[in-house]
């Protein structure tokens, strides 16, 4: 995976849900106590802004406004 964002080389990672979220950032992570906040994560010599967000099909659809207000709110602050 990480060979795979060194040759994409992104802006920022987007995380969707607590599960990914933790996998990636190697620590547990909850996404509502991380909403709108970026974790920093070193692939080799890059580092990158990384965002959990809700996963926004997770909790029966009821995460998808908070799933979009948290894009839009990265979006706009990138």
């Amino acid at each position: 995976m990480e060979n795979k964002i060194e040759i994409i080389n992104p802006k920022v990672i987007i995380l969707f849900g607590n599960q990914v979220s933790s996998i990636i950032l190697n620590k547990k992570i909850s996404v509502s106590e991380n909403r709108k906040k970026y974790h920093k994560r070193q692939i080799n010599k890059n580092e990158y802004k990384v965002y959990p967000v809700y996963y926004p099909v997770g909790n029966g659809r009821f995460n998808i406004d908070k799933s979009i207000e948290d894009i839009l709110y990265i979006k706009e602050n990138i």
